[in-house]
């Protein structure tokens, strides 16, 4: 299935509509009219984002549709949307579905053809992450670790070998834990802690995560952390580059070229591997 966005449909459109994070001005002007365009909206808080229309006098029926209740309401909103309305879905703060509800929603209107139109807008990651000084010319976003410490140490034993920037989201209260966790399990890293971005106490921590630990004991407030990446080198196993060579000779590569390949692959020289290919071959 081809989705075209603009085009008329024969159902209504979903809007995914991203609201501010805290500063209500950081609204765009097209998340401002597809908020008075629709028939109605679906928000995580009705109250929270009560506020937000009432700053731009935007008079519009709000209907709750949270993690609680979004399986609940799916078939209604689909047949609404099917029957010609128009809905868009906020959540309390940022993109819908980044780590909030929506994606039940999504998923619903996917399967019925109907169009799922999402706008750009505010976000917490983005923000913490270009502020960080960390690379982002690729980044990994985990979302929140999970409540439980067995669990959540297990995701960060997996995230340890990550060789990318990892940007995590975490609240206030589980903050001290999960520093005393990465320390042990990821080491000693840079760390970037970005507290209530956008809003009027906005701050951003950089140095070690020991340096946060000693930092950030009791805290309030929205926090995104940026991690820096895994920076150790691959040691390099001969049984593995050999490995690596055979699967490609196996798959219809004449030789020189998988040690080619093999040796650009892991900044090898060729010779070297040939040499300890052609003593495999003689050992096989």
């Amino acid at each position: 299935m081809i989705q075209k966005s603009y085009e008329k449909s024969k159902y209504g459109n979903l809007y995914i509509v991203p609201t501010p994070i805290g500063n209500l001005d950081d609204i765009t002007i097209r998340a401002l009219n597809t908020l008075k365009e629709v028939d109605y909206i679906l928000s995580e808080d009705t109250r929270v984002t009560l506020v937000l229309l009432n700053k731009y006098e935007i008079k519009k029926k709000l209907c709750t549709c949270h993690k609680f209740n979004e399986a609940k309401i799916k078939d209604k909103v689909l047949n609404d949307l099917k029957n010609g309305l128009n809905i868009a879905l906020v959540t309390d703060r940022g993109t819908p579905l980044i780590s909030d509800p929506g994606s039940v929603i999504v998923k619903s209107c996917i399967d019925n053809e109907i169009n799922v139109i999402a706008l750009p807008g505010p976000s917490a990651l983005l923000p913490a992450l270009n502020v960080s000084g960390l690379d982002t010319e690729k980044f990994l976003f985990y979302g929140f670790l999970s409540n439980k410490e067995t669990e959540r140490k297990k995701e960060l034993e997996m995230l340890k070998e990550v060789k990318f920037t990892i940007v995590l989201y975490e609240s206030p209260h589980r903050l001290p834990k999960t520093l005393q966790n990465m320390r042990k399990i990821l080491g000693n890293r840079q760390i970037i802690i970005s507290r209530e971005i956008t809003k009027r106490y906005e701050e951003v921590f950089r140095g070690t995560i020991e340096e946060a630990i000693e930092v950030y004991k009791n805290i309030l407030g929205e926090i995104v952390i940026v991690v820096e990446k895994n920076n150790e080198k691959d040691i390099i196993n001969e049984e593995n580059l050999i490995k690596e060579v055979d699967n490609l000779v196996k798959s219809g590569l004449r030789k020189k070229e998988a040690i080619k390949i093999v040796a650009e692959k892991f900044n090898f020289s060729k010779n070297l591997l040939y040499n300890m290919y052609e003593m495999h071959e003689r050992k096989n």
